[in-house]
């Protein structure tokens, strides 16, 4: 199993097969201070199962860590990856598989990077990083950097 697309967004959706992502892969928030609450932040996933593996459930895990690897969330997103063979797949192919987690009124308390954790059946497939930054908002007389300003 490959892990194509793992990162964070504003909102997202998983339709169909299809993610559908608005305001996607950013890697920093920039806050006036901590704590603070994000209002919504989606975490956007793409899998690709080969043949052999498709057909039987896959266990997958979503942790939220700091720097220093300490949990951020009360629990880690887990639950089990549906790979069905669709009738027309072939074999040989992959199936992709898409997903969506959502945050809502996530708390940050401390800046510096963050990144979510993904392992599926106990293997680690990938990070998506991010940093909080504690400055002034947009258009103060300190420094201006890119980011998300919440």
């Amino acid at each position: 199993m490959r892990l194509t697309a793992f990162f964070c967004a504003d909102h997202a959706e998983a339709v169909n097969g299809k993610l559908y992502v608005t305001g996607g892969c950013w890697n920093a928030l920039n806050v006036a201070q901590l704590p603070t609450a994000y209002h919504h932040l989606s975490v956007c996933i793409a899998l690709e199962v080969p043949w052999e593996e498709t057909g039987r459930p896959h266990a997958f895990d979503v942790r939220l860590v700091d720097a220093d690897g300490r949990d951020m969330l009360p629990q880690s997103f887990a639950g089990q990856i549906d790979t069905a063979r669709p009738p027309e797949m072939r074999a040989g192919e992959s199936l992709a598989v898409v997903m969506v987690l959502n945050l809502n009124n996530m708390t940050l308390t401390q800046d510096g990077h963050h990144e979510f954790v993904m392992t599926v059946d106990g293997n680690p497939l990938g990070r998506a990083r991010f940093r909080v930054n504690v400055m002034q908002p947009p258009g103060s007389p300190s420094q201006d950097m890119p980011g998300h300003y919440i």
